[in-house]
């Protein structure tokens, strides 16, 4: 099941209802709020006037930074610059009325089927990779890779915390070192610690969610965190 994110949908329930009935059945369709940390396989981009292109600009770039989904914008205006601006920034495609659906769905699902199940094959023609006993960092997808097949998405801030925990990986990090290398800005101690326990909180639900266990991080008692893969 691929779970599959429409963004700007301004229709109502009988168009949305028309709408998952035209896809294939294994993708998993929802209404995406971008300031959400919700993983999608694929997010779509409905721009429905010129007076969005702007606001699609804004949310390829933010995606970008955030998440390694695919990212297709399905657009009801025909010009050719504003698709190039959005390949440039990003977008997988963009769906115009010169591609059917049926030929799209197959280009996508093809896409999705090879992301989900060669993610070795994916991660070998990639640069800016981490590993280290079995972990690999993506840099491009934000994500850290499991035992070569289970695939952990990140925002850019936990992509952040497990570069750094990998770095030094079986040593204790610190609080201090964590925080000042995320954020930096000054705070009090109590919500320095607020925000780094938030932050691993997020991301050991992931991993249990990915990989059916939280405990490659652990808790170092009133010093920080260390990350342990055997």
């Amino acid at each position: 099941m691929y779970r599959i994110g429409v963004v700007n949908f301004e229709g109502d329930a009988a168009e949305w209802a028309q709408l998952q009935a035209q896809l294939p059945n294994d993708w998993e369709l929802h209404q995406a709020v971008l300031d959400k940390e919700t993983i999608f396989d694929l997010l779509i981009l409905l721009e429905n006037t010129l007076e969005q292109v702007g606001a699609t600009c804004a949310r390829l770039l933010q995606i970008n930074k955030e998440t390694g989904s695919l990212i297709w914008i399905w657009s009801k205006t025909q010009n050719e610059m504003n698709r190039l601006v959005y390949l440039r920034l990003g977008a997988d495609g963009v769906m115009t009325e010169n591609i059917s659906l049926e030929e799209w769905t197959l280009i996508v699902s093809n896409a999705l089927r090879r992301k989900k199940n060669h993610p070795q094959k994916i991660r070998e023609k990639e640069s800016g990779e981490t590993s280290n006993d079995g972990l690999v960092l993506n840099i491009k997808n934000r994500s850290v890779i499991v035992n070569d097949n289970e695939e952990v998405q990140l925002t850019n801030l936990e992509y952040k915390a497990m570069d750094l925990l990998v770095q030094n990986m079986g040593e204790t990090v610190t609080y201090e070192e964590i925080y000042n290398a995320i954020w930096g800005d000054p705070e009090s101690e109590h919500r320095k610690l607020y925000r780094i326990s938030n932050l691993i909180f997020h991301i050991r639900k992931k991993f249990e969610a990915e990989t059916g266990t939280s405990k490659p991080i652990r808790t170092v008692r009133s010093k920080g965190y260390i990350l342990t893969f055997d």
